[in-house]
């Protein structure tokens, strides 16, 4: 039968399968239990940002969520308005132009969304820096959605936002590549499976995403927790997905040598519209210490991919 699509609700918004099927009947049973609810997006001026937050309408919409527009002025939360009347010119014009291209941004936000006619949105313009700021907004959300890093940031602004939010804000993390393409909500997704916690918190937190997707495949690579008598985790992986109402298959393992451009290779034979893995790394040494396997993906990123830490 073709796809059922629905704008929001238990059979989120495409149904590929016999409604009496075990997959449909667990994915009605499950979506109660795990959906966003609340999602934020990072808003900012750069012309890349706005696939991003159209992606991110797009989500909140055909999920029914609450979406939140963030924009971070790169004021320190410490720098007070009385501290700025105070202080030197260049400095109080330097704030305020800051403050006037959030403001402008988030009122692109506003327009896109008024566009799409989505109801459920809000705007919030936050002075502190683009990490910390952002990384306070995902405590208030089940999906933080962020750019690509590797752009042309401002000399007075950092370039790893990506990074800092997995490392840091205990939710998951939709990463929008700055290559522009229509991505497909309800296209084909691959699971990066080692059975790290990472790994297992990525998935979980990508749920509602992959019950979307027309079809999963899960990818093993690594040794994470895995035991001789542990049989095929790969398939292990995807019968609890089938039980979380998700298509999931269980594909190849990864060859040995570099897992982050076998994973990419993976995802463009696939044809896939979205990467789930977990992320590793060290919340104080992410420069120095940032998984190669999630250096790799987010340094050549061609396709939206959840992390989770």
């Amino acid at each position: 039968m073709p796809p059922r699509r629905a704008r929001c609700g238990v059979d989120w918004w495409t149904t590929a399968h016999d409604p009496d099927s075990p997959v449909a009947i667990h994915r009605q049973r499950s979506e109660d239990n795990v959906n966003y609810k609340t999602i934020v997006v990072h808003v900012d001026a750069a012309p890349v940002a706005l696939a991003r937050i159209r992606l991110a309408i797009d989500l909140a919409q055909r999920a029914g969520a609450h979406l939140v527009g963030a924009a971070s002025t790169g004021v320190s939360r410490f720098v007070t308005p009385n501290m700025i009347a105070g202080a030197d010119v260049r400095f109080a014009a330097r704030c305020a132009a800051l403050h006037a291209e959030a403001a402008e941004a988030l009122r692109t936000f506003e327009r896109l969304a008024r566009e799409a006619g989505l109801d459920a949105a809000e705007t919030r313009l936050v002075d502190d820096d683009v990490d910390g700021g952002m990384a306070m907004q995902a405590r208030y959300c089940d999906l933080a959605v962020v750019g690509q890093s590797g752009g042309a940031p401002a000399p007075d602004r950092r370039d790893d936002l990506p990074e800092y939010l997995f490392l840091t804000s205990a939710r998951p993390v939709l990463v929008v590549p700055h290559v522009h393409r229509d991505w497909r909500l309800d296209g084909a997704a691959l699971v990066a499976w080692d059975g790290s916690v990472e790994a297992i918190r990525a998935v979980t937190g990508a749920l509602p995403l992959l019950r979307a997707a027309r079809g999963v495949t899960v990818v093993g690579f690594g040794t994470a927790g895995e035991r001789p008598d542990d049989g095929d985790p790969c398939a292990h992986l995807a019968a609890w997905l089938a039980r979380h109402g998700v298509a999931a298959r269980a594909g190849r393992r990864a060859e040995p040598g570099d897992v982050g451009e076998a994973l990419l290779s993976a995802a463009a034979d696939m044809d896939a519209d979205l990467l789930v893995m977990g992320g590793y790394g060290h919340a104080r040494y992410r420069e120095l210490l940032l998984g190669g396997v999630t250096a790799t993906v987010l340094r050549a990123l061609t396709l939206p991919v959840v992390l989770a830490h």
